[in-house]
Parts: C-alpha cells; sequence; structure tokens
C-alpha cells in the first residue's frame, strides 16, 4: 500500500480521452500538486534535406480510426477492448519541397516503419521547378495511442539509391496551431511559405 501511494505521489499520467482524430493525455505531479493536459491531434509529421538547399522531403502521417463513441466508453470501462483497439490505420502522405529552377524525378521505392514494410510498384513522383508537390503513396497499421514513430523512406533519385530516416511526431493541438497557423514556422531545415506550394 505504502509503495502504491509513493508511486501515485510521483508522476502519474492517465488518458482522459481519445476520440477517431484526437487523444488526450492528463499528467499530475504529486510532488508540485500541479496537473497540465496535452490534446494531440491526428497527425504526425517530419522532415529533411534529400540535395542540402536544393531538394527536401516531409512526411505525414494521418491517424485514422472509426469508432463509435458511446460503444468504445462501454468496451472500456468493461475492460473489454480487444487486441485489434490498440491500433489504428496510418495514411502516409510523401511531399517534396523543390527549390531549384530544373522538376527532379524520384523514385520512391519502400516505406518501412518497424516491422511494416510498404513496397510501392508505382512510387514515381516529380518535385517541381520551385513547388511543394506530393501525394498518399501507403497506408499501414500505427499504435493507436502512440505519440511518435520511426519511417524509413528509400527512394531513387537521378538514378542512385537511397534511404532518409525520420522520426515523425505526433503534434498536438497546440503545436499545430504554432507551427501550421497563420504566423506559425515549422521545425523544417528551409523556410516556411505559410502552406504556400510555390517555393521562392
Amino acid at each position: 500500500m505504502k509503495a502504491t501511494l509513493h508511486l501515485l505521489a510521483g508522476l502519474s499520467l492517465a488518458f482522459a480521452g481519445c476520440s477517431s482524430t484526437t487523444m488526450t493525455v492528463d499528467s499530475f505531479n504529486g510532488r508540485t500538486g500541479l496537473s497540465s493536459r496535452k490534446v494531440y491531434s491526428k497527425y504526425y509529421d517530419a522532415a529533411g534535406w534529400l540535395v542540402p538547399k536544393h531538394l527536401g522531403m516531409s512526411v505525414v502521417v494521418d491517424h485514422e480510426k472509426t469508432r463509435i463513441p458511446v460503444v468504445s466508453g462501454v468496451q472500456r470501462s468493461l475492460g473489454a477492448l480487444g487486441s485489434g483497439d490498440a491500433y489504428a490505420m496510418g495514411k502516409v502522405t510523401i511531399y517534396l519541397w523543390n527549390f531549384d529552377d530544373q522538376a527532379h524525378p524520384i523514385t520512391i521505392l519502400r516505406v518501412v516503419s518497424l516491422d511494416k514494410t510498404v513496397t510501392l510498384r508505382q512510387g514515381g513522383m516529380t518535385a517541381l521547378p520551385h513547388r511543394k508537390t506530393g501525394g498518399v503513396v501507403a497506408r499501414f497499421r500505427i499504435a493507436d495511442s502512440g505519440t511518435s514513430m520511426p519511417i524509413k523512406i528509400e527512394y531513387e533519385l537521378n538514378g542512385k539509391r537511397s534511404t532518409i530516416d525520420f522520426i515523425l511526431a505526433r503534434r498536438t493541438e497546440e503545436e499545430l496551431a504554432r507551427y501550421f497557423g497563420p504566423n506559425g514556422r515549422p521545425p523544417y531545415p528551409w523556410p516556411w511559405y505559410g502552406g504556400k506550394d510555390e517555393l521562392r
């Protein structure tokens, strides 16, 4: 009993709610008496250079899950959630950021995340001059309550095969507003253009 009370006096986390698109996490610090709440969105993202200062790639994963709120709540309260309830589907979208005056054809070969690999048969994309272009390339199972995920993209650019590794962060609602709002700037290694597709 003392061990339990001691544990509760430390930092404890509780899921206050989880909808099909967001996840709310409440935390309480028993030492300071302070509580906090994070509301995670359905979006994971990260970005990096393929060719520094010339061609970048960003990856966005949409958390997709369909729930009937009342039924799901009853199941959770009864401890009746099955193993499938721990997972959702992740829709993977790749964006190419081309800061050059010429187009760059690129072929996405594979998308890898932990033990999941999606091989693309038609993964050809073209990074248009001074444009952000992209599209959906894969869907696979992800953790329903995750807050980050590793993704490796295998691709071919200018006849050379290579890979780029990302750790995608699940953005909180506050981060979405701060990074992607009207005056936002996401933590990407290139200038942000306020959501515009034209890059200058």
